[in-house]
């Protein structure tokens, strides 16, 4: 990557790089600020490489990944201070993926229509988020714990570390019937949505 090129691009969106197995290294532009990649390569697991003592992505508050089937993380080696400014995070049908510790990400999107996602119970990790979202694709019949038709309940483990969350939308996890017990451990909670959950019990759905 010619850095003296791109060292004043605040916005790249990637689509359709299937043939791709390694990502260009985004983490080193000084002034990327929003970051969409889409449609990936089955065999990339990890958004960049790299050493956990270099600093990456200091400037980046919009990260968007979509459709890469194998998809781990974010860096194979962690470090503090990687996405030291990133507030908002959306992720969309990369059923391997799982989140990192990133202490400044406060809006969370995940969408998702495979049965092999592993990552909501990471979503823990995100100790400044204040608005989740969760969504699932209606057509699905078999989804994850996280994001799912066929939901009847979410893991407690996945939110109750969510103690700084002031929003959380729930749709189209037709399935459901109650929230987790750990929904007590969200303290700064203000605004709870759950809509097109049809076995959502009547009575609550009244009010």
């Amino acid at each position: 990557m010619n850095h003296s090129v791109l060292k004043n691009v605040v916005s790249i969106k990637i689509s359709g790089c299937k043939n791709c197995s390694c990502l260009p290294p985004f983490g080193e532009l000084p002034c990327l600020k929003s970051l969409e990649l889409w449609n990936g390569s089955a065999e990339l697991e990890y958004v960049n490489f790299g050493f956990p003592t270099r600093r990456r992505f200091r400037s980046l508050r919009k990260l968007i990944i979509g459709e890469f089937d194998n998809l781990k993380g974010l860096l194979k080696k962690e470090g503090e201070e990687q996405f030291p400014v990133l507030d908002e995070m959306e992720i969309r049908w990369c059923p391997m993926f799982v989140i990192p510790t990133l202490s400044s990400v406060k809006k969370f999107v995940a969408y998702g229509d495979k049965s092999d996602a592993t990552g909501f119970s990471s979503i823990s990790n995100l100790r400044a988020l204040t608005s989740l979202h969760i969504s699932c694709n209606e057509e699905a019949t078999s989804l994850p714990e996280e994001m799912c038709d066929a939901l009847e309940s979410l893991p407690e483990e996945g939110v109750k570390g969510l103690t700084s969350l002031t929003q959380l939308s729930i749709a189209y996890c037709k399935m459901l019937e109650c929230l987790p017990e750990g929904l007590q451990h969200l303290t700064a909670l203000t605004n709870l949505s759950v809509r097109e959950c049809q076995h959502w019990p009547s009575d609550v759905r009244r009010e």
